[in-house]
C-alpha cells in the first residue's frame, strides 16, 4: 500500500492503553482500508464484526499495541486485562513461539514487507491448544516506518485439520513401509524391533511394547519394546490373571485406552509401568484370523495425553499387520514341518507298524486278542495322524484330542484345565500315551466297572525347561490298582513317547482307590516362530 493511502494514525499516540476509545480508533483504521479497497463497505464491516477477527495497530516508536475489544477473547484474556504494551502483547503468545513472532515483526518493519505469523496462545477458552494467525501492513510516514496495522484471527481448527492430514499421511507412509518389510523380512525379531521403533516415532510416544502370549495362555513375554530399560525386553513376564491390564485387554473387543493410569480403577496396573512413570496409553490385541490372540501391542506416555481415534486406528492396523506376519511365518514353518515330518514318518511308518505288531503279539494270548489290540493301536495312530493332517499341521486344542481318545467313554470323564493348543509332535505322542491308559482302564481299571470314573486335569506352569504341561490321570470307583510284576508294552510305550520323544516325565501311583498317572510334558512356543533365547525371570501383571 502506498503512503498516500495510509490512514492518519497520529492520534494513536495520544490514546491511553486502557481507554475504550482505542477500539474505535483501531476499527476506524480498518474502516479506512475497507473503504479504499471494497466498494460495498457496509458488508465488509458487518463481516469483520461478526467473524472471530480482530484489528490491531502497533506503534513501534511508542512500543504500544492497540487492540479491538474482541482480541482479548481470542487470546483467552479477560476483558480489560490487556495493558496495551508491546511487552504485554508478546507475553500473550506461547513462550515457544515468541521469538519467531518478534523476528517476523522486525523483518517486516525493516523490509516494509507483509507481516504474517502463526502462533499459539497460553490458553484459549479452556482448550488445550489455541492457534492464532496475524497479518499486517507496515505504516510509513515520510519514508520512515512508524508501525504496523493488521488483522488477527483464530485458526485453531485449520491447524488441527492440517496437523491431522499430515499425521494421517505420516501414518499411512509408516504402515506402507512396515508392510513392505513384513513381506520381505524373514527374521521376525527384526520385524518386531522395526515395528516398535516405527510406532514410537509415528505416534511420538515414550514407550512401545509387544507382548507374546505364551503357551498355556497364563503369561505374556515382553518380546520387543521401545523406551524400556534394556534388561526388561525378552525377560519380563506379565500374568493374564483376572483383574490385570493384560486380561482386560485380551477380553476386550476394542482397543483399551487409558487416560490416566494413576486413577485407573478397571484393572490393576503393573509396577513396571509405574516405575517408568507411565501416565497414559493404549493397548490393542494382536489377534489372528483363527480367532486366537497372539499377544498385545501397546504404547505409553509419561505425560497425560488424549489419543485420537486416528492414533488408535493406526495402532490397531499395526497390530493386524503383526498378526498377519506371525501367521505367514507359522505357515512357512508348518510347511517345513510337514515336509520334514512326512519324510520322517513315511520312512519309519512301516518299521513302527512292524514293531508295534511284534510287541503286541508277545503280550497277546490269542489271535483274536492280538487282532483286537493291534487294530486299536493302529487306529489310535491313524486318529492322531488325522488330527494333525486335517488341521493343516498346526496346533490342536487339547479337548479335541481328549474327545477323540476317550470316544464312547467321554460321559464318564471329568475335565479341568485350560483348552491349550498342542503342536503336532505332542499331539501324536500324547495320543499314543492316552490310548494306552484308556485301554488299560477298560481292561483292568475304573472303566471296567459300571460306576468307574476318570478325573482328568491339567495345568501349565513355568519350570526349568520352560512352559510345562502337567497332566493328571486319576481313576475312581474302580478296582484297586496293583503294581504289576513286570512292565507291559503299554507302559513301556507311554514311557517312550513321553520321556524319550517329548523329554517329559511319567509318575505312576498304585493305590486301593485306583491308578493315578502324572505326565509332565514341555511345551514349545507354537504361536510365535523363533522365540528369544533369553529366559524370562520376572512375573507381574500388566
Amino acid at each position: 500500500m502506498s503512503e498516500k493511502h495510509m490512514p492518519d494514525t497520529s492520534k494513536l499516540e495520544l490514546i491511553a492503553p486502557n481507554d475504550r476509545s482505542v477500539d474505535k480508533i483501531a476499527v476506524s483504521a480498518a474502516n479506512e482500508f475497507a473503504k479504499e479497497f471494497f466498494p460495498n463497505f457496509a458488508t465488509v464491516r458487518a463481516a469483520l464484526e461478526s467473524a472471530p477477527i480482530g484489528v490491531w495497530f502497533w506503534d513501534s516508536a511508542a512500543s504500544t499495541v492497540t487492540w479491538s475489544s474482541n482480541l482479548e477473547a481470542l487470546y483467552g484474556m479477560s476483558s480489560g486485562s490487556f495493558d496495551g504494551s508491546y511487552a504485554g502483547f508478546i507475553a500473550a503468545i506461547d513462550r515457544d513461539d515468541r521469538a519467531d513472532v518478534e523476528m517476523a515483526l522486525q523483518q517486516a518493519l525493516r523490509t516494509r514487507s507483509t507481516f504474517r505469523a502463526r502462533y499459539r496462545t497460553p490458553c484459549c477458552d479452556g482448550r488445550d491448544e489455541c492457534w492464532l494467525e496475524a497479518t499486517g501492513t507496515v505504516l510509513a510516514e515520510s519514508g520512515a516506518p512508524m508501525g504496523m496495522v493488521g488483522l488477527c484471527y483464530d485458526v485453531t481448527e485449520r491447524v488441527r485439520l492440517e496437523n491431522e492430514l499430515r499425521s494421517r499421511a505420516k501414518q499411512h507412509e509408516a504402515l506402507a513401509q512396515l508392510g513392505e518389510r513384513a513381506l520381505a523380512e524373514p527374521d521376525l525379531e527384526r520385524l518386531l524391533n522395526d515395528a516398535v521403533s516405527t510406532v514410537a516415532l509415528t505416534l511420538v510416544v515414550d514407550f512401545v511394547k509387544i507382548l507374546e502370549l505364551l503357551p498355556g495362555d497364563s503369561e505374556l513375554l515382553l518380546r520387543a519394546g521401545f523406551g524400556w530399560k534394556t534388561d526388561l525386553v525378552g525377560t519380563i513376564l506379565t500374568t493374564t490373571a483376572p483383574n490385570t491390564f493384560a486380561r482386560f485387554t485380551l477380553d476386550s473387543s476394542v482397543p483399551v485406552v487409558i487416560a490416566d493410569l494413576a486413577s485407573e480403577d478397571r484393572f490393576e496396573v503393573a509396577s513396571y509401568l509405574t516405575d517408568h512413570r507411565c501416565m497414559s496409553g493404549v493397548n490393542v490385541t494382536i489377534a489372528g484370523r483363527d480367532g486366537r490372540a497372539y499377544g498385545i501391542l501397546g504404547v505409553c506416555t509419561t505425560r497425560k495425553r488424549q489419543f485420537s481415534a486416528q492414533d488408535i486406528s493406526f495402532l490397531a492396523a499395526v497390530g493386524n499387520l503383526l498378526a498377519g506376519a506371525i501367521q505367514r511365518r507359522q505357515l512357512e514353518q508348518r510347511h517345513e514341518l510337514m515336509i520334514r515330518d512326512m519324510r520322517h514318518r513315511s520312512g519309519n511308518l512301516f518299521s513302527q507298524l512292524l514293531a508295534l505288531f511284534s510287541q503286541t503279539a508277545k503280550t497277546s494270548k490269542s489271535i483274536a486278542d492280538l487282532t483286537s489290540k493291534y487294530q486299536a493301536r493302529v487306529l489310535a495312530m491313524a486318529n492322531a495322524h488325522r488330527l494333525i493332517t486335517e488341521g493343516g499341521w498346526k496346533s490342536i486344542p487339547i479337548m479335541e484330542l481328549l474327545y477323540v481318545v476317550l470316544g464312547p467313554y467321554i460321559d464318564r470323564a471329568s475335565f479341568e484345565g485350560p483348552n491349550i493348543d498342542l503342536e503336532p509332535d505332542p499331539v501324536f505322542n500324547l495320543n499314543a500315551a492316552l490310548h494306552e491308559l484308556v485301554a488299560n482302564a477298560i481292561k483292568h481299571g475304573s472303566l471296567s466297572r459300571p460306576k468307574g470314573q476318570l478325573d482328568l486335569s491339567w495345568s501349565v506352569n513355568r519350570s526349568q525347561r520352560g512352559m510345562t504341561m502337567t497332566f493328571n490321570w486319576v481313576e475312581k470307583n474302580g478296582p484297586p490298582a496293583r503294581r504289576p510284576r513286570r512292565v507291559g508294552f503299554g507302559s513301556r510305550l507311554i514311557d517312550l513317547v513321553i520321556e524319550r520323544q517329548l523329554n517329559g516325565e511319567v509318575t505312576r501311583t498304585f493305590s486301593r482307590k485306583g491308578l493315578t498317572v502324572k505326565m509332565q510334558v514341555p511345551l514349545t512356543h507354537e504361536r510365535w516362530p523363533a522365540p528369544p533365547a533369553a529366559t524370562a525371570s520376572q512375573a507381574e501383571g500388566v
